[in-house]
């Protein structure tokens, strides 16, 4: 048995999937997948939503339409990876905790991948009408890309447009050839995830390529902070005004010294053909 199949049984896919997921590599859409397979439309809608939750395929919208693309070996064998890590992680008994100083005031470590994701969504979805200030190094998105799905990654963009969240954003120079570079070597892996953050309202900054050269970030909110270290699957969730007040101050001081560049620009710049 070829690799793919021996993954595709490892995950538990039923026959009827498989097919889909091999049509997959020659189709792209429903109609086309219903041609080749035979299956019904319906059938085929519901099977590419219960695949897609899963993480096994990527979606690109454009505007009404989607196409589909399914996750190719490399991409399935880093999923596999992810839910052997937190299989470890539950097993040596890894867990978060919360401290309640006020009514106001709260201070949260998540551990793991499954507790970062929903307080990252959580928070964003929280706010409105507000300018989310962010530090992120290319390194430290790489890492993210190995613990949230495509699909978790563009739910996270659709909420930031939907609330009408302005991203002040600083990353390094280099990370936008970076994207490019990456989605030309593997368009299946990063593609769907480059295009997830066009769209947004932002206001970005860059830095050199040496500085905030870390596997952590750093988000800030209206009343709350949140640092995160991918690789390490640590978070520290901070909802204190002072605290958070702070850090924006030195964001700002920070800020002076990049260079101001149109994001949603240069994401299409990197997508361009």
């Amino acid at each position: 048995m070829d690799t793919l199949g021996r993954i595709y049984d490892i995950v538990g896919l039923s026959g009827t999937e498989k097919k889909i997921m091999a049509a997959l590599s020659r189709s792209n859409n429903v109609q086309d997948l219903v041609e080749k397979t035979g299956i019904s439309r319906t059938g085929i809608v519901y099977r590419l939503n219960t695949l897609a939750k899963r993480g096994l395929l990527h979606i690109v919208r454009e505007g009404k339409k989607k196409t589909y693309s399914a996750l190719d070996e490399k991409g399935l064998v880093d999923q596999l990876q992810l839910a052997v890590n937190e299989a470890r992680a539950s097993r040596v008994g890894q867990k978060g905790a919360r401290i309640k100083t006020t009514k106001e005031d709260e201070f949260i470590i998540h551990v793991g991948a499954k507790e970062i994701i929903p307080a990252y969504e959580r928070i964003a979805a929280e706010n409105k009408d507000e300018r989310i200030k962010a530090i992120q190094h290319h390194r430290s998105y790489n890492e993210l890309l190995e613990k949230i799905t495509p699909i978790q990654l563009a739910a996270f963009n659709k909420t930031i447009i939907k609330n009408r969240l302005i991203i002040e954003g600083m990353l390094n120079e280099g990370a936008y050839q970076a994207y490019k570079d990456e989605v030309k070597a593997n368009p299946n892996k990063y593609k769907g995830s480059v295009e997830s953050l066009e769209g947004r309202m932002a206001d970005y900054t860059c830095f050199a390529d040496d500085k905030f050269n870390y596997d952590a970030e750093l988000w800030l909110f209206k009343n709350t902070s949140l640092l995160i270290n991918w690789h390490d699957e640590v978070a520290i969730e901070i909802t204190n005004r002072s605290m958070t007040a702070f850090l924006k101050d030195m964001f700002e001081f920070v800020k002076k010294d990049g260079q101001k560049i149109d994001h949603n620009q240069a994401v299409r710049n990197v997508l361009a053909r």
